[in-house]
């Protein structure tokens, strides 16, 4: 699994795991009926203690985006691959938001950004790696 943390951006980190695994679904890259890293495998390669993976696990398992099979680990719910549009456009909003607060750090005017994003847009389609 392609999980990045961030340890300075002051949300909790089972919370980022959350997100994420959200994401990789919406996104296509978890399917309904994928398993996931077992608990002790996802806290080594994110250098997190357990708990902190069984707390998302729990929560994912709680909202419906993952089920348990006993003995067998964790899997994708076919649920959190069916996202409604509102929460795609929350996911979209929330990586804009970032982007554009980065870039108003930078000195970029709304022109500027807005150019840069649909050149970016161009380019991405053009080559294919949407």
């Amino acid at each position: 699994m392609d999980i990045t943390l961030d340890f300075t951006n002051g949300t909790p980190i089972y919370r980022q795991i959350v997100g994420q695994i959200k994401y990789l679904a919406v996104a296509g890259r978890l399917r309904p009926g994928d398993k996931v890293l077992s608990v002790r495998e996802l806290a080594f390669a994110l250098k997190v203690n357990p708990t902190t993976v069984m707390r998302a696990y729990a929560d994912l398992i709680r909202e419906g985006a993952l089920f348990q099979r006993r003995g067998l680990g964790c899997f994708v719910a076919e649920s959190v691959c069916k996202f409604n549009e509102r929460e795609r456009n929350r996911i979209l909003d929330a990586k804009a938001k970032d982007m554009v607060v980065e870039a108003l750090r930078l000195g970029f005017d709304k022109g500027s950004i807005i150019n840069r994003v649909a050149t970016l847009v161009d380019k991405i389609q053009n080559e294919g790696e949407a």
